[in-house]
């Protein structure tokens, strides 16, 4: 059955290449089910869930398969999930992602929990670097630049429907990691999770730090220095 619906979804999401095809799809569910095994939750949930969690994403099928969950049910429902696990997996998905963490909608059940910080796992290190800039490229434009402007500062404090503006004037590659990627070492659940977490959260540090010096911005090299001292301190 996990078998199917990973073949579902990897005709549903074929042809995405700006960060949440099936090849991240992929690494949610290996990851996922690697932490559930140390954390001793249902493998099967996990699975299930890390498959289909993007298989209504608002950025990829609009917003009222978001709020439906059209595409997860059909999958589903196709290989023949039983109806409470149906409901279980939906309501795991159905909470998960970043917009809603500012919502303050998080997952409950620990499988929730495991499938979340493998998604948003995903979301730092190097892969994370790579698939912030694919989106940001995905997104550019003649009158828009969305890589990277020395004079506009991220917004730290955006709402949930600031941060899902695309035409706000803070949003580019370099921005997101102060307004998202460095925000998620903080929000995973498990033990197993965190430790993945600080090695790629130094990692985008490192990373960051080298593009500000080659950029020739000591301004941006004090502000990342001083963005990590407030966040240690709170």
């Amino acid at each position: 059955m996990i078998e199917e619906i990973k073949n579902k979804v990897k005709i549903l999401m074929a042809g995405n290449n700006d960060g949440h095809g099936f090849d991240h799809v992929l690494r949610v569910y290996q990851l996922a089910v690697k932490i559930a095994e140390q954390e001793k939750a249902d493998v099967d949930i996990v699975a299930m869930a890390a498959l289909l969690h993007d298989a209504d994403d608002y950025k990829l099928f609009g917003e009222e398969n978001a709020q439906n969950l059209s595409n997860a049910r059909k999958i589903m429902s196709e290989v023949g999930v039983d109806a409470d696990v149906v409901e279980k997996v939906c309501q795991i998905i159905g909470s998960m992602g970043y917009s809603k963490a500012l919502k303050g909608i998080r997952p409950q059940c620990l499988e929730g929990k495991i499938v979340s910080d493998a998604d948003m796992l995903d979301a730092i290190g190097a892969l994370g670097v790579i698939r912030t800039l694919a989106f940001a490229l995905e997104r550019c434009d003649a009158a828009s630049d969305k890589i990277f402007d020395p004079l506009v500062f991220p917004d730290l404090n955006l709402t949930a429907a600031e941060y899902k503006n695309p035409h706000r004037k803070s949003d580019n590659f370099i921005n997101h990691f102060f307004e998202k990627l460095f925000k998620l070492k903080n929000m995973m659940f498990t033990s197993t999770a965190l430790k993945m977490a600080e090695k790629r959260h130094e990692f985008m540090k490192n990373f960051l730090l080298e593009f500000f010096e080659e950029s020739s911005c000591p301004e941006w090299i004090e502000y990342l220095q001083d963005y990590e001292k407030q966040s240690k301190v709170a």
